[in-house]
């Protein structure tokens, strides 16, 4: 991948949280730090978050879950060519790039962050029908009449319901945007998906969507998400479900 600009890790990483983790970039003979979740700057220089994610992390999630997905449709019989996907915290488009070497040609991404759609158009262009700029908290009546004219039999969050991401209300808005029997695709850190007590609040609603059928869970898969700065391994549970009936939003 070629780059404009050198990464440095900072020595002697401790175990900081996952929305601490920093580095160092030099662009233009200066140097400065950036914090990889300061999204707005990352996304605003070209190819470096994929070039972190990728190079320096070894991020697997998007190929994972697009594996997930696609592979469940063939074996089902159904085709991905009809799958009409909508993507929430869609970034820089990795999991876009990962499902349309798949086959899948329709995906519609959303991101609260404007730099993310800027990225994508730039890094990852005519990946995505589609790139909305919108917090599905507050979704604006000309873009939610958009989304329901397309008629999507998909919803897909990859990476993105960690806490202080995602909130639970743009999840279940953006899952009641697809059609009943739809497909739901979404992925939680391991330790929050085998939690007991104290649970993150998106764990403990998608439980209660099963427990009250609004999702069926086809399938789960954990895996190697990826790698944290200090070389240690972030382990994360892939969930693959179907959505059976809109789910009340408070």
């Amino acid at each position: 991948m070629s780059t404009n600009f050198q990464i440095r890790l900072p020595d002697n990483i401790e175990n900081l949280p996952i929305n601490e983790e920093y580095f160092f970039i030099t662009e233009n003979d200066k140097e400065r730090r950036l914090k990889l979740h300061d999204y707005a700057e990352v996304y605003r220089i070209p190819g470096l978050y994929n070039y972190l994610a990728l190079e320096k992390l070894h991020y697997l999630s998007p190929e994972v879950m697009a594996s997930l997905l696609t592979e469940k449709l063939k074996n089902s019989g159904e085709s991905v060519e009809e799958l009409k996907l909508l993507e929430l915290g869609a970034g820089s488009g990795l999991f876009g790039q990962a499902i349309a070497k798949r086959g899948v040609t329709s995906i519609i991404g959303i991101d609260i962050v404007p730099e993310a759609a800027e990225a994508t158009r730039r890094d990852c262009p005519g990946v995505y029908e589609n790139y909305f700029v919108e917090d599905l908290t507050q979704l604006s009546t000309a873009t939610h009449d958009i989304l329901k004219q397309q008629k999507l039999n998909g919803f897909v969050c990859c990476s993105a319901l960690s806490e202080g991401h995602i909130p639970v209300k743009a999840f279940a808005t953006g899952m009641n945007l697809i059609k009943d029997g739809g497909w739901v695709l979404f992925n939680v850190a391991k330790t929050s998906y085998e939690c007991e007590e104290n649970c993150p609040e998106f764990v403990n609603f998608y439980r209660q969507a099963v427990e009250k059928d609004y999702l069926k869970i086809h399938r789960t898969k954990s895996y190697l998400h990826r790698r944290f700065f200090n070389g240690q391994p972030l382990e994360y549970v892939a969930i693959l479900a179907i959505k059976e009936t809109d789910i009340p939003i408070v």
